[in-house]
């Protein structure tokens, strides 16, 4: 026989048969309302035992919250406010950047490092090479942020980079692989280039097109090892 609660197998030796213990017939009956019942439970104790709760004060927000006695250690309203708290700690960035920056030398894919070349945001180790690959041998070029978006077909994207008021920016990682190392962000990523290359085509303007290939290896992982030693803003 089959519990109905739990689903597993059992001899039928408990009452009708229906359920394989006590526990499981107490908890199927209550199982519907469990979430309304938990609310009124927690609703009298908090009115009739006032000295099992607590208050605090979210050290990250800054909200309040009723805690019960067992968890006076806790300072954060969610996990969400503590992850960010913590990843704010120098000692935390600085071991997140160190994971990344191995991880990209590695060719891995999904990590980037959100950094700046002088007063230029740049939101990847990637973006951090192309510049530096290009100021090379365009050392007066005024690279910039691009302003604006860029649409057609359905679609709206808006470039990295404009190069003296005139060339389009585009940089992207480039890699051949889809399958299983590959989540369904970085799926949706990598498809979605064809859509932004037609794009700057129809735009008419001049554009670049830029992946760790254009940059070539050597140049690239030269210029990671100057992203090591700018702030980083992960």
């Amino acid at each position: 026989m089959k519990c109905e609660n739990c689903q597993e197998e059992h001899q039928g030796e408990y009452g009708s048969g229906r359920f394989c213990t006590c526990k499981c017939a107490r908890g199927f009956s209550t199982k519907a309302k469990r979430k309304e019942i938990n609310a009124k439970v927690s609703s009298w104790n908090k009115v009739n035992n006032p000295s099992t709760y607590i208050e605090i004060c979210c050290k990250q927000c800054g909200k309040s919250k009723t805690l019960r006695i067992g968890k006076i250690n806790q300072v954060f309203c969610s996990h969400t406010c503590a992850s960010k708290f913590n990843n704010a700690k120098p000692e935390v960035k600085e071991k997140l950047r160190t994971a990344r920056l191995r991880e990209i030398e590695k060719g891995n894919v999904g990590y980037g490092i959100k950094c700046y070349h002088g007063d230029i945001r740049c939101d990847s180790a990637l973006e951090y090479a192309f510049i530096e690959w290009y100021l090379k041998d365009n050392p007066d070029a005024k690279i910039e942020r691009f302003k604006g978006y860029l649409t057609g077909n359905g679609i709206k994207y808006q470039p990295d980079f404009i190069i003296d008021d005139e060339i389009i920016v585009e940089v992207k990682y480039e890699t051949a692989y889809i399958g299983e190392k590959l989540n369904d962000k970085w799926k949706t990523y990598v498809a979605s280039q064809e859509s932004k290359k037609r794009l700057l085509k129809e735009s008419g303007r001049p554009f670049l097109w830029v992946t760790n290939k254009t940059i070539g290896n050597k140049a690239y992982r030269k210029s990671l090892e100057k992203a090591k030693i700018v702030k980083l803003r992960l």
